[in-house]
């Protein structure tokens, strides 16, 4: 339909003028038919002249864009091999990633705890902390062998230990340059055999 006719036929809907030829075409065509009860009903809506129960019939419509829908079908599944082994391999992993990931959130806590811990040693004095005292008067050690550290002590063992890392993390950078040198240089002689082979 061309917007030519739903102008036609909304003027003669509005009394704007009269077209016995498009009379003819709407009681003839089934769309120009629907198309003037629809922009009657739309101008009766306008001016509140219509009754409070508006009886639309939508279920044969409804029906008939069901029918016409296209059928899906569900794909065919296969039996390639590639897809069964890809599936074990990702089955066999996973567990191995879900560990990875745990460790590492685990070294990662640890390594918060730590740099955590070193930084509110700094930060509290000694008189902020909260002392208890029990109602005996004294507090008296759980163990026999128990011995009471001292902040300085903590402080040394912190020092060594963050020694000890730098330490190690200094020999792995080392090593990883004296391999990465081992594979860049042969030596002449054994250039030579390769040559000669």
């Amino acid at each position: 339909m061309s917007e030519n006719k739903f102008e036609a036929v909304s003027s003669i809907v509005d009394n704007d003028q009269q077209n016995d030829e498009l009379f003819d075409e709407i009681l003839n065509d089934s769309h120009l038919s629907a198309t003037w009860q629809r922009y009657h009903l739309m101008g009766d809506v306008m001016r509140g002249e219509t009754s409070d129960v508006i009886n639309f019939d939508l279920s044969s419509q409804i029906a008939t864009a069901i029918a016409d829908e296209p059928t899906i079908l569900a794909p065919h599944t296969s039996n390639n091999l590639v897809g069964k082994l890809k599936a074990k391999v990702v089955q066999f992993a996973k567990p191995f990633g879900q560990m990875a990931i745990a460790a590492s959130a685990a070294g990662l806590m640890v390594m918060g705890v730590q740099q955590n811990s070193a930084d509110t040693d700094a930060l509290l004095p000694a008189s902020q902390v909260v002392k208890t005292m029990p109602f005996g008067g004294i507090a008296e050690p759980v163990s026999l062998n128990f011995q009471q550290t001292s902040r300085s002590s903590e402080k040394q063992a912190f020092v060594e230990q963050q020694r000890r890392f730098q330490a190690l993390l200094s020999d792995h950078q080392q090593q990883i340059k004296l391999s990465s040198v081992d594979v860049n240089h042969t030596p002449p002689q054994d250039k030579a055999e390769e040559s000669a082979k």
